[in-house]
């Protein structure tokens, strides 16, 4: 049996919450579970099971049988009639039974708690009251025979968490919140548990801390909050208290709980007898308390058992479609690696959507992060073979493209092509420039990469970065044409007008690149050299070619230039009497005359 302690030093973190969806998450991998709530002055783990247990139908609990004992001289033969079976023990989930504090809405549950001593329980010569919930915790185990025992300890430096965080458990599950008082609270439990001598043959109780009523993060800067201010609380944690020294365990890692909008109006299970609500954000938050706290050799046995049933050869060539659903099931009652793993294989096998690959690839990144080498390797595989895909569709997570880089593929320098090109479009061109910038040391046509990241440094507004790039690539960009024309914009930008009229004169083959690729910037260079009418007439030349090849799109972007330079008269006539001409006007006159928005892709 492993004992497990949920401590809080202030009340409101959520702590009971916690303690009982994992114990329903216990119970659904076959585990027996026994929670007891020592928090007897303000009890309330049974009002967490409203469904399953009502609360007339608790008469005794840890205060009564704490009062046969401390008051009226022996210990209770048995622990049975102070408890409750939640849920009775079946083929496929195990039991968990509910040690409650007491009737806490009679009388009697308030006399017999302030009846009992807690200083001669604990501290009068020859008191027994360790040997005593000592005996209690045996007796739970001989009666129940239960896998795992989860104690809500009271808030606080009192004899009852004393004795629930430093000589019952054999973790500590501690919950606090992002405040000083919450924090430095901890600290001080935190050295008090690892100073406190423990029995013979126990091993010191391992301290798993937990952060909760966190935001969630929605975006990358706030990621880079949340991780700072577990960096800041961990230091905090880890800090001798004046001069002492002490050798005991480091904390190095902290499991965080964020906030949930529906629990701030009504608290519920995030676990619950249907199923898992996979729509709340904190159930992801569970599942990673879980899987940290509770050993993996406990629950995978029992996933690799119902997952070799469901997905046998015989299943799979009978009815795939039911194969399908159970196997979904499974993953929204149990997700679990082995779970969604079996699901991605299995969707990749009858080629399900894209998107719903993804979405489950995310649910398992998401939630246990990927450490399978398969796994991975079958999402790059995705990756490189869909490209980057539509806006609507599901994003790539490229944390998971960097880890399978890591493995030195035989591919490495395609993969790290499109990655850096994922990052750029996914907007984080410091990133993709890192990799442009590795596949630039590693391949011998520079060429092709300059482009990219030249357009990654116009696009962001990186001008002065690329001075460097001229000085070491000067060779390459002069013999090509489009790196020269990259150039000219990003000079342009830096006002080295100069420079920019010298790369212009070599016989009309940069200027006429220009004038294709980018006839604003072009019409802009040239005004600002002193040639706008010599401009006008090559773009004028610009628009009878776009014509006759009727490109549409080509013609509403010299368009957009005549508008803006007010000789939209000249773009006119030009093009009067072709066919979409009227809409391509229409198009036109709505941004440059009526200020609405127009997207620059026309048609």
């Amino acid at each position: 049996m492993e004992t497990i302690t949920f401590y809080s030093y202030k009340g409101g973190v959520g702590r009971t919450l916690a303690l009982a969806n994992i114990s329903l998450y216990l119970s659904r991998f076959g585990q027996n579970v026994c929670i007891i709530d020592f928090d007897l002055e303000a009890p309330g783990l049974h009002y967490k099971f409203p469904q399953i247990l009502q609360k007339e139908d608790i008469k005794q609990g840890l205060v009564d049988y704490i009062y046969e004992f401390a008051i009226e001289g022996h210990i209770p033969e048995s622990i049975k009639k102070y408890s409750h079976n939640i849920i009775p023990g079946s083929e496929s989930s195990g039991e968990l039974q509910l040690i409650p504090a007491g009737n806490v809405l009679s009388s009697d549950y308030w006399r017999k708690l302030a009846l009992i001593d807690w200083h001669n329980l604990f501290y009068k010569k020859d008191s027994e009251g360790i040997p005593f919930f000592i005996g209690l915790k045996e007796m739970i185990e001989d009666e129940f025979n239960p896998d795992f025992l989860l104690i809500d300890s009271r808030t606080g430096i009192t004899e009852m968490s004393g004795l629930c965080t430093s000589l019952l458990p054999d973790k500590v599950v501690f919950l606090i919140t992002n405040n000083q008082e919450n924090i430095d609270g901890a600290h001080q439990i935190l050295q008090s548990i690892q100073q406190v001598e423990r029995l013979p043959e126990q091993k010191p109780a391992e301290i798993n801390f937990v952060l909760t009523r966190i935001p969630y993060p929605d975006n990358e800067e706030c990621e880079e909050d949340e991780k700072e201010l577990l960096n800041q609380i961990k230091d905090r944690l880890n800090s001798p208290i004046g001069i002492t020294h002490y050798d005991k365990q480091h904390i190095h890692d902290i499991c965080i709980l964020h906030s949930d909008r529906d629990l701030e109006l009504s608290e519920s299970l995030r676990v619950n007898q249907l199923g898992l609500s996979r729509e709340s954000p904190l159930l992801r938050s569970y599942l990673k308390l879980f899987s940290k706290v509770i050993p993996n050799e406990v629950i995978e046995p029992k996933i690799e058992n119902i997952l070799d049933r469901i997905t046998t050869t015989e299943n799979l060539l009978e009815d795939p479609d039911k194969t399908q659903e159970e196997l979904e099931g499974l993953v929204a009652n149990y997700p679990h690696p082995k779970s969604l793993e079996r699901l991605i294989k299995l969707y990749l096998l009858r080629k399900e959507p894209r998107n719903k690959v993804l979405a489950t690839f995310h649910d398992l990144w998401g939630t246990f992060e990927i450490n399978n080498e398969d796994m991975i390797r079958e999402y790059t595989y995705l990756f490189m073979k869909y490209g980057l895909g539509r806006s609507w569709e599901e994003p790539f997570e490229l944390e998971i493209i960097e880890r399978y880089l890591k493995t030195n593929p035989e591919n490495k320098i395609s993969i790290e092509w499109k990655l850096a090109s994922a990052y750029a479009a996914y907007k984080k061109p410091d990133i993709a420039l890192e990799h442009y910038f590795k596949i630039l040391n590693q391949i011998k046509d520079k060429n092709k990469v300059l482009l990219p990241v030249f357009d990654l440094m116009l696009q962001y507004g990186l001008f002065n970065e690329s001075n460097m790039l001229f000085n070491d690539y000067s060779d390459i960009i002069d013999e090509d044409t489009s790196l020269r024309v990259k150039k000219i914009e990003i000079l342009f930008k830096l006002n080295k007008l100069e420079d920019v009229e010298n790369l212009l004169n070599d016989g009309g083959i940069t200027e006429k690149n220009l004038l294709y690729k980018n006839p604003n910037m072009y019409f802009r260079v040239m005004e600002t050299l002193g040639k706008s009418e010599e401009a006008e007439g090559k773009l004028e030349s610009l628009i009878e070619s776009a014509k006759n090849e009727e490109d549409l799109e080509r013609l509403y972007q010299i368009g957009t230039l005549f508008y803006e330079i007010n000789r939209s008269d000249v773009f006119e006539k030009k093009i009067y009497g072709m066919p979409k001409a009227e809409e391509l006007f229409k198009a036109l006159k709505q941004k440059y005359t009526r200020n609405s928005y127009v997207n620059d892709t026309y048609l």
